[in-house]
Order: C-alpha cells, then sequence, then structure tokens
C-alpha cells in the first residue's frame, strides 16, 4: 500500500505529490459513482486491469450511513489498492471524524475529497477551512485531503478571484481540486490556468469533463485527474469503459515520457495520424462519388490488420454476440471484425437484395437521395447485442438506418465501429450515444481534415507508394 502523507505544518508540493504515485506526469485516478458493492468491486477491478494507481469512490445517490459497509467490502477486496471517497454533500468537518473511525476498525481510507472544502476567497479570515484543518489534524486518520474549491454545484467564484481563491486554497487541504461548470463538462481552459498559478507549486486535481479525446489541453496543468463520465460507458453513469481509461492513462503515460506540452503535441499529432490511414486515395474522377477511397488501405496487409487492430480493441472485453456489415463497403471490416472478435456475421442490405422476408426503413444518404435498407426477419434473438460496421460515417444516415432495424427487432447495439464518424450533429450524437471505434480519433487534426474532406497528404499523393 502506498504509505500515507501525513498532515502537518508543511504543505505538499507537485514534486512530492507524484512521487507519492511514482509518476512523472499527471495521475489518473477514475470515479466510481456507487450503486452497490458488487457493482463497486467490478468497477475496481477494471481499475487494477487497466494500470491506474487507484480510484474514488462516490456515494451518488444514497446516505452515508448505507456507504460505509460499502466501502469496508471494497477495502477488504483490495487490500493493496489506493482508494479514496467522496461523501457527497458532506465537508471535512463531519468526513474526518468518519474516516478515523474506518482506520480504527482497520479499514484504511488513502485520500478524502470533498466537492467543497469551504473556501471563501471574499474574506479576509479562513474561519471554516479553518475548522476543518483542526479537525483534521485532531484525529488518527493520515491521508490526503482533496479539496474542493470553485467546484460545481457550489457556491459561484468570480472568475477574477480564481487565483486568489486557489492560492488559498493551497494552505488547507494537499491537492487543490477543481471542476467545470457541471458533470461531465470540462472547465474553461483559462480557469485552470489560473488556478494553476494560484496553486502555485501546490497540486492541482481537476475533476469533470476530462476525456481521452481533451486531456492534452490540461496535461501542462494538473497533477491528477479525477474522472468519471469521460471514462465511462455511453449512457451508463455507473460503469467505467476500459478501453477509455486504458486511452486516457496512455496519453497521461506519454506525456510523462516526453516531459513538457510542446512534445506531448507534436506526439499526439503523430498517434492520432495512423500510418495505415495513409494508404487511403483520393477522388480523382466524379465529384460525385465519395471523396476518397478507404479501400485502397485494404489490399495492403499491414494497413488492413493494422486497422483491424484499432476497431476491435475497444470490444475485446465487451460481450459482442454479431457484427452486422452495412452494404456494401462495411462488409469487408464487419467480416474481418466478426473472425477477430469469434462472432457471427450479419448483412445489413440495401433494398431488393434479400429473398426472405425483411423489415425496410428508409433514409437520406451522403448524396442526399432517399434509399431504402433492408435486414431479414427475424435476423436474432431479442437483446442480441449487435456490433455495427460501416466503412464511413458521414451524415449519420446509413448507420442511423441499421440501428433502428436492429433495434426494431429486440437487438441492442454493442456498439458502432468504422474508419472514422465525420462531426456532424448527427455524428456527434452517434459518439454520444454508442461505444465507437474509429481509426480517426475525434478532436485530433486528422479528424478536423476528414470533416473538410481534404487530406493534407492528397496534395502530394504518391500512388506507387500504396501499392502492396
Amino acid at each position: 500500500m502506498i504509505p500515507h502523507f501525513k498532515y502537518g505544518d508543511q504543505a505538499m508540493y507537485r514534486g512530492e505529490f507524484r512521487k507519492y504515485f511514482k509518476s512523472m506526469g499527471p495521475v489518473v485516478l477514475p470515479v466510481i459513482h456507487v450503486l452497490d458493492a458488487l457493482q463497486a468491486k467490478k468497477n475496481l477491478a477494471t481499475v487494477i486491469e487497466c494500470g491506474a494507481p487507484g480510484a474514488f469512490l462516490i456515494n451518488h445517490d444514497f446516505d452515508v450511513d448505507r456507504f460505509l459497509p460499502i466501502i469496508e467490502d471494497c477495502r477488504s477486496a483490495y487490500p493493496d489498492l489506493w482508494l479514496g471517497v467522496n461523501f457527497l454533500g458532506v465537508s471535512g468537518e463531519t468526513a474526518f471524524p468518519i474516516l478515523s473511525t474506518l482506520a480504527e476498525t482497520g479499514t484504511t481510507v488513502d485520500a478524502y475529497w470533498a466537492d467543497d472544502a469551504r473556501i471563501d476567497e471574499r474574506a479576509a479570515k479562513q474561519t471554516y477551512a479553518q475548522s476543518i484543518s483542526k479537525i483534521r489534524a485532531s484525529v488518527a486518520w493520515e491521508g490526503l485531503y482533496f479539496g474542493g474549491t470553485a467546484f460545481k454545484k457550489q457556491r459561484t467564484v468570480e472568475p477574477e478571484k480564481y487565483r486568489e481563491a486557489a492560492g488559498i486554497a493551497s494552505k488547507y487541504m494537499d491537492v487543490v481540486t477543481t471542476s467545470g461548470i457541471a458533470t461531465g463538462h470540462c472547465a474553461e481552459l483559462q480557469k485552470i490556468d489560473d488556478f494553476r498559478q494560484g496553486a502555485a507549486e501546490h497540486p492541482l486535481a481537476i475533476a469533470s469533463g476530462i476525456t481521452p479525446e481533451n486531456v492534452g489541453d490540461y496535461m501542462a496543468h494538473a497533477d491528477a485527474f479525477l474522472v468519471a463520465t469521460g471514462i465511462n460507458y455511453p449512457e451508463d453513469f455507473y460503469n467505467l469503459d476500459p478501453h477509455r481509461l486504458r486511452q486516457l492513462l496512455k496519453k497521461t503515460r506519454r506525456f510523462a515520457v516526453q516531459g513538457n506540452h510542446k512534445q506531448e503535441n507534436a506526439l499526439e499529432k503523430v498517434e492520432e495520424d495512423p500510418w495505415y490511414l495513409r494508404h487511403m486515395a483520393p477522388n480523382v474522377k466524379d465529384p460525385k462519388m465519395a471523396w476518397l477511397d478507404p479501400s485502397s488501405a485494404y489490399v495492403n496487409a499491414r494497413a488492413f490488420h493494422a486497422m483491424l487492430d484499432a476497431l476491435c480493441e475497444p470490444f475485446a472485453s465487451t460481450t459482442v454476440d454479431v457484427v452486422a456489415g452495412i452494404d456494401a463497403a462495411g462488409y469487408i471490416l464487419g467480416a474481418a471484425m466478426a473472425e477477430r472478435l469469434g462472432t457471427g456475421f450479419l448483412s445489413v442490405r440495401k433494398a431488393g437484395k434479400l429473398p426472405v422476408p425483411v423489415d425496410q426503413v428508409s433514409f437520406v444518404n451522403y448524396t442526399e437521395r432517399t434509399q431504402y435498407m433492408e435486414l431479414r426477419k427475424p435476423a436474432f434473438r431479442r437483446a442480441t447485442r449487435v456490433l455495427l460496421v460501416d466503412q464511413w460515417v458521414e451524415t449519420g444516415g446509413t448507420m442511423g438506418a441499421a440501428i433502428e432495424l436492429v433495434e426494431r427487432q429486440g437487438g441492442q447495439v454493442a456498439g458502432i465501429a468504422t474508419i472514422c464518424i465525420e462531426e456532424t450533429t448527427a455524428g456527434n450524437a452517434l459518439r454520444e450515444r454508442y461505444r465507437c471505434a474509429t481509426c480517426v480519433m475525434p478532436g485530433s487534426d486528422l479528424q478536423r481534415q476528414c470533416n473538410s474532406k481534404s487530406l493534407h497528404y492528397f496534395k502530394n499523393f504518391n500512388w506507387d507508394a500504396i501499392l502492396p
């Protein structure tokens, strides 16, 4: 178990905090919104499996009395895991004695996170914060104190006071902790810059809104990320998505290796532009046709299998009963993924092709033409988990039709896999609702090029270079 930081006259500094976690960069601490002991332990197992250094448990929907035996159960199950807690709506005045009692009975909690550390940047004297400090010093608990300052759902702090609030907070807690305006909303960069300057060389944690896609914007400023919705499954408030957690950990570790923000950005740019996508060819014929040809990457064995690695990895730890490829380019990737994942393959067809009973839906495709898609009926048993695969998602019309067909028959969409989802209103809605695997990383420079339908390397495209 990581030794506790002992609270005393000396404040904790950033270097000490990172040594505490044996990390060269920001520490990722997943936050688990607890339902019961079984669900909490399942998510803690995901934390361990993915290699995060620890986690926070939070009683989002019930009181502290019901929460305490769950904490005891989780500690018993994972005695060596770094474990923090947040008693929702409870300040340190109440929390520290409870944590002390837990410690005395053998349940060690490594950190306490309070949403409201009772810092008042408007006052000359910090009456509440000082009272909390005295209580903390008087009890037997010796863990880290993460104190919420200018935190969501608390008293509003004026932006011009952010720096001052962070400076005051650094005197009363181990880790100054702030957030965006609401759960799932990332903090404004200017706010974090002000907090970094105000906290000076003391640790700064950011909660809410951090994702694998935007974490690069915050890494130079933060020492810890307390993250939940950014690494949960879509539309699932209570369970961590191991793929997204691994993505987040990978990015923070790469930052730690590089050691500075500019190098991180350069490295991320390389990572966001996978080499195998440079085998995609531009449209040199009819502007009414698709603007590029991803299938030119399929003929190259290394490129094709690297693409399959990227698309299959997010679904390796989830249950997929069948892979459904969308007519026609989705058949190539879909069939190959079905073989990799060990499932059957289902074809979602354009209308008029199947000689059996079908469900049919209409949709508007990327050329703005109304078309029809159909699925054999019945195609699978109810509650079958279906992974939908297409080559590219542009307007979302084709994928939306496939989703409707699957759900009409009582199937569950296990996810979507495609080379790219363009950042349209429909595309963004798909990402919010479903687990999506794409070769083009959302928010990347390559994503922006795809949105504008013009890849930079097309200007000097070498046709011979893509040949196998």
